[in-house]
């Protein structure tokens, strides 16, 4: 560590992220990099290129930096054919948001919510863009800044931690992306670093705290742009649809009905659980994991029952009285049968168990991505209801 910090980096003051990473900061202009700066080639290209940032941002905005209320991330990359360039975002720390000087898509802003129209709720995403940006790394909690006011930022995370945990208390509904243990022990960090403000940080360790506030801000500020936060139509409860269900074809609705009468109402309760966990392609992540372990007794269950059925099925094909009729006679058929049933409720029973155990703890951004494809398949979720429902029907059928 201390070797790095005493290499040539010019005017670039290297830092080391509490998690490790090592950044270069301008500490007079308020720039950040991850870059390696003791390259003197690199460090004459990334001149060059914040010198017309910075010229571009005074044509513009009108705004310079060093003022201590914008800052500036910028990084030198190189594509496939090995061409440079050159990425970059700005930061307002008083209005905790992103800002770039070129026209960018809000598709990856916006993270495919519809009906982000109201700047109110535009607010959200921005500032939810302020905590997260390049591939869920927080620009906060990657960049420890002294920009940011440490004490306020966890007496306003505690306030929020100390809503939801009183929500989780009295509503099963509740919409806080942290189940009532987890939001239990950030209160008790909270408490901790609550503590240790007092103590003074060495510039090339950048204070932990900043970085513990702004990683769990981005999940309530998310929740809060996925919950269209103070606007009219907000989502108040976590099974509450907000868009309009599209009507099914008539086909469609005939076929759903017939297999799930075939299957003994199973796909229709399954869908019904899944609706209350994926509403509007959002996922409610204490839900997502709550509905998994719910899956996972059920499954082992039905495990356990189809083991004994199938002692029992095989029991009485031994039975010299069965066993002495034809194969063709209406008994032996009937336990084949049953077998064959009972056997393929155990199998799928296993197998969906092990695929919960294997996926179905993974944060709920990965589950979204997988129930996302699922949703645009023919049958949709209802599908995947289908197939939880399986190993219930196929017991009955047993």
């Amino acid at each position: 560590m201390t070797e790095c910090s005493q290499e040539d980096s010019g005017t670039w003051c290297p830092c080391v992220h509490p998690e490790g990473a090592l950044y270069f900061h301008d500490t007079d202009r308020g720039i950040y990099t991850d870059s390696d700066m003791r390259v003197e080639e690199r460090r004459s290209s990334m001149t060059w290129c914040i010198k017309e940032l910075l010229a571009q941002l005074t044509c513009q905005c009108g705004l310079q930096l060093g003022s201590g209320d914008i800052e500036l991330v910028v990084e030198l990359t190189r594509k496939r054919n090995n061409d440079k360039v050159y990425r970059y975002y700005l930061v307002d720390h008083p209005n905790r948001l992103l800002f770039w000087l070129d026209e960018i898509s809000t598709g990856r802003i916006f993270d495919g919510v519809l009906g982000v129209e109201k700047w109110s709720h535009i607010k959200y995403a921005i500032q939810h863009q302020y905590w997260q940006v390049c591939h869920c790394v927080q620009h906060c909690e990657l960049y420890p800044s002294d920009k940011l006011p440490g004490a306020q930022l966890l007496k306003e995370l505690k306030e929020v931690v100390v809503h939801a945990s009183a929500e989780i208390i009295t509503t099963d509904l509740s919409l806080s992306p942290f189940d009532g243990d987890e939001l239990s022990k950030i209160l008790d960090l909270i408490d901790r670093f609550e503590g240790k403000r007092n103590i003074i940080f060495q510039p090339f360790f950048p204070s932990g705290d900043d970085c513990f506030s702004a990683r769990f801000m981005r999940y309530f500020t998310r929740a809060q742009f996925f919950n269209f936060c103070g606007l009219r139509e907000a989502r108040l409860d976590a099974d509450q649809s907000l868009f309009v269900k599209e009507k099914k074809s008539k086909f469609m609705v005939a076929l759903s009905w017939a297999i799930n009468v075939a299957l003994f109402d199973a796909p229709r309760s399954r869908m019904e659980e899944l609706r209350r966990v994926w509403v509007d392609r959002c996922i409610n992540s204490p839900r997502w994991k709550n509905f998994n372990t719910k899956l996972s007794s059920e499954w082992s269950g039905i495990t356990m029952y189809s083991t004994v059925m199938v002692a029992v099925d095989v029991s009485f094909l031994a039975v010299p009285s069965v066993n002495s009729q034809d194969t063709s006679s209406v008994t032996v058929i009937a336990l084949y049968i049953s077998l064959f049933c009972i056997v393929g409720s155990l199998v799928v029973s296993l197998f969906l168990t092990r695929q919960n155990q294997l996926h179905g703890q993974e944060f709920a951004d990965t589950a979204v991505i997988f129930l996302t494809r699922v949703t645009g398949s023919v049958f949709g979720t209802k599908s995947l209801a289908m197939v939880h429902g399986l190993p219930y029907a196929m017991l009955l059928w047993g």
